[in-house]
């Protein structure tokens, strides 16, 4: 069984767009990922979908949706999709932080790598950290 590793939409944002202050280590890091199977959630697609749409363009917004479905045909990318039961832990874990600043798609991602007993994530925000999930990188935003 192939380990895995969580992948938030900071860290897509970083690795896709080449103005962002920490795009080369993101685009290193993610080379090296090479024997993880990398894990989203279809709030991030849609997150990082929507910010590459207003960011840039339909196209670069497009032809990311794409080039993950192209990973997930070769087993490389597994999508876990948000239902019922998992938004429901989701809604514990945000009253359980009320005092911070958790995005919807925060929470239901800490619980799909809690779920999942996945041990690390690739992400540039510091909310992962404050929920006690480890990062693949030392810096985060």
């Amino acid at each position: 069984m192939s380990k895995k590793i969580f992948i938030d939409t900071s860290a897509w944002i970083m690795l896709l767009n080449q103005s962002e202050h920490q795009h080369e280590e993101a685009v290193a890091i993610y080379s090296t990922l090479d024997s993880y199977v990398s894990v989203v959630s279809n709030l991030v697609i849609g997150e990082t979908y929507t910010w590459l749409r207003r960011k840039s363009s339909f196209k670069v917004a497009l032809d990311f949706v794409k080039a993950l479905e192209r990973k997930v045909e070769l087993q490389q990318v597994e999508v876990i999709y948000s239902g019922r039961i998992l938004e429901q832990q989701a809604l514990k874990l945000l009253e359980q932080y009320a005092d911070q600043h958790f995005s919807y798609a925060d929470a239901v991602s800490f619980c799909i790598i809690k779920n999942m007993s996945i041990e690390k994530a690739f992400a540039y925000d510091r909310h992962f950290t404050t929920a006690g999930i480890e990062l693949i990188n030392d810096s985060y935003i």
